[in-house]
């Protein structure tokens, strides 16, 4: 069962991953070059949100759900309190982001793949079965009936069409 903390961050988390990812980038820089608040957009003097830091640092982004969540998880949402955020939020939110930015790793490549093939193998393993083998046995191929038959000769009179003097002539030109 999650605490109402691992909860909050969770959800922090997903409010961060549908951000553009040059916003979560900002807001990493804006990180840096502000004293972060919880509870307001700006508290004045150099204070900011996350977001607003990331607008200054230059993401400029319409923030969906981001702010109810930082503020959920400082735990600072309904309670009409602005406050600088401490080190720990910081550095849970700094982490939450950097996690966000960093690509899937091959290990999760290798077992989404893993896992398709098996679904494969077993989809197909499943056809055959219903299938069964006689298709193996029908005839498929279709030949006319005058197949082993001698070919027609031409008709007396009807001109052939020289394939090697056309080719010449194109060559010539």
């Amino acid at each position: 069962m999650t605490t109402p903390r691992e909860q909050a961050v969770a959800e922090l988390r997903q409010s961060i991953d549908v951000l553009p990812e040059r916003t979560r980038k900002a807001m990493l820089i804006g990180l840096g070059n502000n004293t972060v608040i919880t509870g307001a957009f700006s508290g004045g003097g150099g204070t900011a949100c996350p977001m607003l830091a990331a607008h200054r640092a230059g993401g400029r982004t319409r923030a969906c759900s981001f702010p109810e969540a930082w503020d959920r998880f400082t735990g600072v949402a309904g309670r009409q309190i602005i406050r600088p955020a401490t080190d720990y939020e910081v550095l849970i939110l700094r982490r939450e982001i950097e996690a966000s930015l960093e690509p899937a790793g091959p290990t999760m490549f290798a077992e989404a793949i893993a896992e398709h093939k098996s679904a494969a193998r077993t989809r197909r393993s499943r056809e055959a079965e219903s299938t069964g083998l006689n298709w193996l046995f029908e005839e498929t191929l279709v030949l006319p009936e005058d197949f082993e038959q001698e070919p027609v000769a031409e008709a007396p009179g009807e001109p052939r069409f020289d394939f090697d003097a056309a080719e010449n002539d194109l060559l010539q030109r």
